[in-house]
């Protein structure tokens, strides 16, 4: 079984996976909207996954058609399935709590190594700083742990945050 890509394929299942993300996200913004401060970190998050979006767009084009992206398939093609499975539940999403759980699955994944790594190898033909866009695990980190703050239920609330890195309840 073949599983290497050429990269310009690689980077438009990336794109189009990067926007699906950013989807769901924006659901979640949607659905919490009532919550300025919950909404807004949804909003934050869906900005910045279509910036990663935005940023493999261009890259794509510095890519020439022949460059193989190596052996990622089986790597990209679960990623595909990790992000149907989190756009199928995130529709049926009532709680905070298990919005606060896709994401940390989505964020868990190798969507964002995986875009990084195109970068990294193109470096030397992209301006400085364009890396930029995907040093923002920590900003996802960050937003996660202030929307999980915000759980009701401190033993979910202490759970996501154990996940996430953030404070501990005492």
């Amino acid at each position: 079984m073949e599983t290497g890509l050429k990269t310009q394929d690689a980077l438009s299942l990336l794109v189009t996976l990067e926007e699906r993300v950013a989807g769901i996200y924006f659901h979640f913004f949607r659905a919490f909207r009532a919550d300025p401060g919950i909404a807004r970190c949804w909003w934050d998050i869906a900005l910045e996954e279509y910036g990663h979006a935005g940023i493999l767009k261009m890259v794509r084009e510095l890519v020439p058609a022949e460059a193989d992206f190596g052996e990622v398939g089986p790597r990209l093609w679960a990623l595909v399935e990790t992000v149907e499975r989190c756009e199928q539940q995130a529709r049926d999403v009532k709680s905070l709590a298990r919005a606060l759980e896709l994401a940390i699955r989505l964020e868990s994944s190798e969507l964002d190594a995986l875009g990084r790594r195109v970068i990294q190898s193109l470096a030397a033909d992209l301006p400085e700083g364009a890396m930029g866009t995907f040093k923002t695990t920590d900003a996802h980190r960050r937003h996660l742990v202030e929307a999980a703050g915000m759980v009701p239920d401190r033993r979910i609330r202490g759970r996501l945050n154990a996940k996430l890195g953030g404070p501990r309840e005492s």
